[in-house]
C-alpha cells in the first residue's frame, strides 16, 4: 500500500530527470541557507534587492528600449534611497534611545492604570510585586542588550561591512547580469524546459509578493506616521516604522506592535479622548490594511494559511532568531511558489 502510494507520488511529481535535478538543487539550496544563512546573509539580502531592482529595470526597458539607460535609472533610484537611510536612521536611533529611557515611566503609568481597574481583584501589594518583577526583568534584558551591543566590536564591524557589501553586490549583480549568467548555465542542465517553466511562474509569484509587501509597508508606515504625528504621539517615527514593518509578519506582527503603541498612548494621555482616538484610529489602520489594502495587493494565490504562518514563524524564528522571524513569511512564500508552480506528469504535454 505504502509502496504503491510512494510510486504514484514519484511518477506524478518526479517524472523526468529535470524534475529530480531541480528538487536536488532546491534541497541543496535549503541546506546552504539552513547551515550558512548567518554567514551568507548579506549575499541573500543583495540577491533579493537585485531581484526586485531587475524587475523594475526590465519594466523600464520595455518603454525606454535601452538596457544601459534603464540600469542607470534603476541604480540611481536604489542608491538615492540607500543613502537617504543614513539621514533617517539617526532620527530612529534617537527615538529608540529616548524610548528606552522613558520605558520605566511607561511601565509605572501602566501599573497605576491597572491598580485603578483591578483593585477589586488584586491587592495593591500583589500588583506592585508583579510589576516590580516585570520591570526588573525588562531593565536586566535592556542592560544586557545595550552592554552587548556597546561592547561588541563584531556587531559594529558587521554593520559597517553590510553597509558596504550590500550596495556593492547589488551594483555588480545588476551591472554584470549577463556576465554572471554563465555561472547559472554551468549549474543547470542544458535541457531545462521544465526548470524554466517553474522559474518563470515562481519568479512572477515572488516578484508580486515582495513588491506588494514593500508597497503595503510604505503605505501603512506613511498613514501611521501621519496619524501619530497629528495626535502628537511620542516616538511617532519609531512606532510608525514598527507598524509598517509589522506587515511582514502577518497576525503576530500586528499583535506585537499594538502593545507599545497603546502603552505609549496610555502613558502620555491616560484614559482620555486622545487615547480613544489613538485606539480607534489604530484599529481602523489595521482593519483597512487587512481587509482592503492586502486583498488589493495580493491575489488568493499569494496568501498563506494562518497555520502555515504560525509554523513558519516558529520554525525559522527558532533557527535564526530575529532574522528568522523577519524572513519567515518571505521564505514560506518562496516554498509555496515552488510547490504551486511545480508541474505534474499530467501537464507534461504543455511544456
Amino acid at each position: 500500500m505504502i509502496n504503491s502510494l510512494l510510486k504514484k507520488f514519484i511518477d506524478k511529481y518526479f517524472f523526468s530527470e529535470e524534475a529530480v535535478y531541480f528538487s536536488i538543487m532546491i534541497l541543496s539550496l535549503f541546506l546552504v541557507v539552513l547551515f550558512f544563512g548567518g554567514i551568507l546573509l548579506p549575499v541573500f539580502i543583495s540577491l533579493v534587492i537585485a531581484f526586485l531592482l531587475n524587475g523594475f529595470i526590465e519594466y523600464l526597458e520595455k518603454y525606454l528600449k535601452s538596457r544601459w539607460l534603464s540600469v542607470l535609472i534603476g541604480l540611481l533610484i536604489f542608491f538615492g534611497f540607500y543613502f537617504s537611510l543614513f539621514f533617517i536612521l539617526p532620527s530612529i536611533g534617537t527615538q529608540i534611545n529616548m524610548f528606552i529611557q522613558g520605558l520605566p515611566k511607561i511601565i509605572l503609568d501602566f501599573q497605576v492604570f491597572l491598580k485603578g481597574i483591578s483593585s477589586s481583584y488584586l491587592s495593591e501589594e500583589e500588583i506592585s510585586n508583579v510589576f516590580a518583577t516585570i520591570a526588573d526583568q525588562i531593565r536586566n534584558l535592556l542592560s544586557m542588550a545595550l552592554t552587548s551591543i556597546a561592547g561588541s566590536i563584531s556587531i559594529a564591524f558587521n554593520a559597517v561591512l553590510y553597509a558596504i557589501l550590500i550596495p556593492l553586490m547589488v551594483f555588480f549583480f545588476i551591472k554584470d547580469k549577463e556576465k554572471l549568467s554563465p555561472i547559472v548555465d554551468f549549474v543547470l542542465p542544458k535541457e531545462r524546459n521544465l526548470i524554466n517553466k517553474i522559474f518563470s511562474e515562481m519568479n512572477d509569484q515572488l516578484f508580486n509578493y515582495v513588491t506588494g509587501k514593500l508597497i503595503e509597508m510604505l503605505i501603512v508606515w506613511a498613514v501611521s506616521f501621519t496619524f501619530f504625528s497629528f495626535l502628537q504621539l511620542p516616538y511617532a517615527v519609531l512606532l510608525s516604522m514598527l507598524v509598517g514593518l509589522s506587515v511582514i509578519i502577518p497576525i503576530f506582527g500586528a499583535l506585537l506592535v499594538t502593545i507599545p503603541v497603546l502603552l505609549v498612548g496610555l502613558s502620555e494621555w491616560g484614559i482620555t479622548q486622545n487615547f480613544y482616538w489613538l485606539f480607534i484610529g489604530y484599529l481602523v489602520i489595521q482593519g483597512l490594511d487587512g481587509n482592503v489594502l492586502s486583498p488589493i495587493l495580493f491575489s488568493a494565490t499569494n496568501n498563506l494559511h494562518p497555520v502555515v504562518i504560525i509554523v513558519s514563524v516558529l520554525f525559522f524564528g527558532g533557527i535564526w532568531g530575529f532574522w528568522g522571524l523577519f524572513f519567515a513569511i518571505p521564505l514560506a512564500t518562496f516554498i509555496k511558489a515552488i510547490i504551486s508552480s511545480w508541474p505534474t506528469n499530467d501537464q507534461l504535454t504543455d511544456l
